[in-house]
Parts: C-alpha cells; sequence; structure tokens
C-alpha cells in the first residue's frame, strides 16, 4: 500500500472532488452575534414615509384658481372650495420633493410686522423717524449720514429684541414636520428674524456651508454680525452699535471688529506695515448692495433644479424683490414641467406682475397662511 503522501494524483482530485462543501452538522458554528437584544434598530419612519408611493391626483385646479382660506376654515364651503382643500392637502402631505420660498406674512401670527402692509415695518418707520421706512433698508443711505446709521442701528436693535421675545408659528412648525419626514428638499426664506431656524429640522450655517444647509437665509438675519473686512461673522451684540445715541459724543456707530484689531496690534509690535481695522455691521442684506453670498446661493439653487423638485410652495411674499422673484421663476418652470404643484399662499392677492413671475400658479391660497396647517390636521371630506 502507499503511503497517503504518495497516493496518485488522480486518486487526489477524486477525493477532492468527494469532499463536502459545508462543515459538517456536529461542527458548531460561530455566530458573530449570539445576542440578538444588543442590535438596535434604526429609526426608518421618515425614510419610509418618503418612500411610500404618492397616490394619484383626482383633481387639478385651473390655473391661478383663487381659494380662499379664511372663509373655508370659518365654513363658508362650496363644492369646488372642497375640492381645493383637497389638492392643498394632497400637495403638502404627499409631494416628495417640496420647495418652500418664504416672507414675512409667515412671521406675524408670532408678533413681527411685515413690510409693505398698511400695518407694516415699512410704514411704522416712515411715522417713526420721518423718513421712508425703505430707507432703513437702503444700504446708500443707512451709511451716508451718522442720523440714519443711528435710526438703523435702533431698528435692528429692536427687531432682535423683538425677535428673541417671539416663537415660530404653526406655519413654521408645518415646514419643519414636512422637513422631519424627508420631504422638504429646501426652505428659501427672505426672513431675517431666524425664527425658522430655531426648529431642530430646518438648521441653517452661518455662513453658508457645504454640502448646503436644510434653509437658506436669503437675506442674512439679525441674529450676526459680520466684518467687512477679515468677514468674521459673530453673533449680534446690539450694545455694540450704540443704539441711544442722544447723550453720546464721539461714538463710533459702525464699530471696529475687535479681531481686526488684535491682529493689527500683533503686526505693529513686530514691526510690519499695518493693514487697516474693518467694520462690524448687522449680516443683513440691503438694498442697493452686492449679496455677499449671491453666488453661494447660486450654486445651490442651480443643484436643488437639478434634483426635480414636484412641489413649490411660496407663502407670505409680495414678491418685489428681484433676486427672489427670480429664483421663484426657476423653481415653478421646473415644477410645471414635471407635472408637479405650484402654491402661492398669501393673505392679499397678488399683483400682475408676481403672478406672471411665476408663470401661473394650480392655486392661489388667500388668507392666514396660520389657517394651512390647521386645514391639515382637518379630517379628508
Amino acid at each position: 500500500m502507499k503511503p497517503l503522501g504518495d497516493v496518485d494524483e488522480g486518486v487526489r482530485k477524486h477525493w477532492d472532488r468527494q469532499l463536502p462543501l459545508t462543515p459538517p452538522a456536529t461542527v458548531e458554528k460561530c455566530l458573530e452575534r449570539q445576542n440578538h437584544e444588543d442590535i438596535t434598530p434604526k429609526k426608518l419612519l421618515p425614510q419610509l414615509k418618503s418612500k411610500s408611493r404618492k397616490p394619484r391626483l383626482k383633481y387639478r385646479p385651473e390655473p391661478n384658481t383663487v381659494f380662499n382660506i379664511d372663509d373655508y376654515m370659518a365654513g363658508i364651503r362650496s363644492g369646488k372650495d372642497v375640492k381645493n382643500a383637497e389638492f392643498v392637502r394632497y400637495a403638502l402631505q404627499h409631494s416628495k420633493r417640496v420647495i418652500m420660498i418664504t416672507g414675512a406674512g409667515i412671521s406675524v401670527a408670532a408678533g413681527i410686522p411685515d413690510f409693505r402692509s398698511s400695518n407694516g415695518l415699512f410704514s411704522q418707520l416712515k411715522g417713526k423717524h420721518g423718513s421712508s421706512g425703505k430707507e432703513l433698508f437702503d444700504f446708500n443711505a443707512v451709511y451716508s449720514s451718522d442720523e440714519m446709521n443711528l435710526k438703523f442701528n435702533s431698528m435692528i436693535a429692536s427687531l432682535h429684541k423683538l425677535s428673541k421675545n417671539c416663537s415660530p408659528t404653526e406655519f413654521h412648525r408645518m415646514i419643519n414636520d414636512i422637513a422631519l419626514e424627508g420631504r422638504l428638499q429646501r426652505l428659501y426664506t427672505q426672513n431675517i428674524d431666524g425664527l425658522d431656524t430655531r426648529l431642530s429640522n430646518l438648521a441653517t450655517s452661518v455662513p453658508l456651508s457645504i454640502p448646503p444647509p436644510q434653509t437658506v437665509q436669503l437675506h442674512g438675519s439679525i441674529n450676526h454680525m459680520e466684518c467687512n473686512k477679515c468677514s468674521l461673522v459673530v453673533e449680534l451684540d446690539p450694545a455694540v452699535f450704540k443704539c441711544d445715541g442722544e447723550n453720546e459724543t464721539g461714538v463710533k456707530l459702525v464699530p471696529n471688529c475687535a479681531q481686526c484689531e488684535e491682529y493689527d496690534a500683533v503686526r505693529m509690535a513686530a514691526g510690519i506695515r499695518t493693514q487697516g481695522v474693518g467694520k462690524l455691521r448687522p449680516r443683513v442684506v440691503l438694498y442697493n448692495e452686492i449679496h455677499p453670498e449671491g453666488d453661494e446661493i447660486g450654486r445651490i439653487t442651480t443643484s436643488d433644479l437639478r434634483k426635480k423638485p414636484d412641489c413649490l410652495v411660496i407663502a407670505g411674499t409680495s414678491l418685489q424683490i428681484p433676486g427672489v422673484k427670480a429664483i421663484c421663476k426657476q423653481f415653478g418652470q421646473k415644477v410645471k414641467a414635471s407635472r408637479g404643484i405650484v402654491l402661492y399662499l398669501n393673505q392679499e392677492y397678488p399683483n400682475r406682475a408676481a403672478i406672471e413671475t411665476i408663470g401661473c400658479a394650480d392655486l392661489v391660497v388667500l388668507g392666514d397662511c396660520q389657517n394651512v396647517p390647521r386645514l391639515l390636521s382637518e379630517d379628508s371630506f
């Protein structure tokens, strides 16, 4: 008999083919996880909601149909109103990639005035300061004299204090819920009050970061100030802008940047030529100035357009700012091209220019925007 090592090569290959492909049942298998209780389940609810199939849209109103939501919630309803209410529910409860573009109207219920209404900020400021309220948001006017700068500082300090004492509205919370479900593609807000970004799912970054945050503040925020030289961004401190002014002489209404002063002192101690000291200002974008983050916002909107949003909601704005009008037009065209839904929500009917900017809204919802989340909480008919 040949030793095992001398077995013919053909016989060895035959034995190899006969070997079992799996270990015998007597071999104890090593389990990586013996205790299944150690496995923590993932929170899949938002993902499951976002991936659920969208129901078929059964009704679409004629373009620019008007739906008075205040009358509807007061019980004044026709058969057409019921269909329009269902359409609003469908848009906000089943759309998968929602773009929100909001204005001051959504914060009025919190106690913060809008800008252009009869009781708005422009009207209030005009009565208080004896000049056009709009001038206090014009870059050329604000920094034209100490008097105008003092008025601007005082206005910003008042708004900052007011916003700190206000809470997000039900409309803000509705947007936050849509974001929680993973269906909000982006919130573009014109508001500088920062009520929206206080909510956990509507966070932003200042300055804008990459990847972009859930909320893009189109006009900045009264919660921050920035140096015009070194671009330092810090939380707004109203005290540094000398808002009382009457009993102060020789004060700097446009304060120096502390970081620039520190860098300048180091350079002087080292015998290096100084580079100057920047000025701090509220991080609010004014009329007649170049938007400091315009290019970045353009990149974000371009990226969002490629993701094919299926719903555009424009709320609480009269669409008077050219840059915002351009964004609304781009998203409106994209959404309509893919048979998505466009809603325009405002207290007053938009002027012809606004309607032409949007292209055509499926539904113009007139009335208090705070009635929209109340509508969603009602049982469907």
